[in-house]
């Protein structure tokens, strides 16, 4: 379980990574509300991308998420309570690794979204710099990433194409130097990629 503020505070003393993080999903601001970001946490990404709704399990987390102006609505990925075909966007943003059932997170996403609708996973990949390091920090008895499970990019991509076509990807964090420019496709040694699909009928 993580720490409100302690969460929040990474992205003040990793602004350089969050803001590359954010350029990544810039183009969230040209898809039009109802949006929805799923394990909104404190409302980071929500808040600067124009997303109005968001949801979260943790109640100390929708606070700070709800002090930044998001919508915020206490429930699990895995049973979102929403009607169908209400948004045009999901967004899932680092925080795949933590729900218990994955795929039937994917499947309340396609439910929700509107025909032609946008789902966005930003995610950390297992096999990257900062995936390895927080795969062994759980493996170490981390409470916050004991139970998480990093997925690779091809393992994402397996999750999402029964229901969704993938049509961008972007990489950013890329190696152990950290090169913060965002470029477009799969690099494999990124630590926070994008994949932007779009739901099948």
């Amino acid at each position: 379980m993580f720490n409100p503020e302690e969460y929040d505070s990474w992205y003040e003393r990793h602004a350089d990574l969050y803001h590359a993080e954010l350029d990544s999903l810039k183009f969230i601001l040209k898809i039009p509300n109802p949006k929805i970001e799923i394990g909104v946490g404190t409302g980071r990404f929500a808040s600067q991308l124009d997303i109005e709704y968001g949801l979260e399990p943790d109640e100390n987390m929708m606070k700070y998420a709800e002090k930044r102006g998001i919508r915020v609505v206490k429930g699990y990925g895995e049973n979102i309570p929403f009607g169908d075909e209400f948004f045009n966007l999901v967004l899932i943003s680092t925080s795949l690794p933590f729900f218990k059932d994955a795929k039937k997170v994917i499947r309340e996403a396609h439910r929700i979204l509107k025909k032609d609708g946008i789902l966005v996973i930003a995610f950390i990949p297992r096999n990257s710099y900062f995936g390895k390091k927080y795969t062994e920090m759980g493996k170490k008895g981390d409470g916050r990433f004991k139970d998480a499970r990093f997925y690779t990019f091809e393992e994402i991509e397996n999750l999402i194409s029964p229901l969704f076509k993938t049509v961008q990807v972007k990489s950013t964090l890329i190696g152990k130097s950290i090169d913060l420019n965002v470029k477009n496709g799969y690099i494999s040694n990124s630590s926070f990629v994008v994949i932007k699909a779009r739901k099948n009928i």
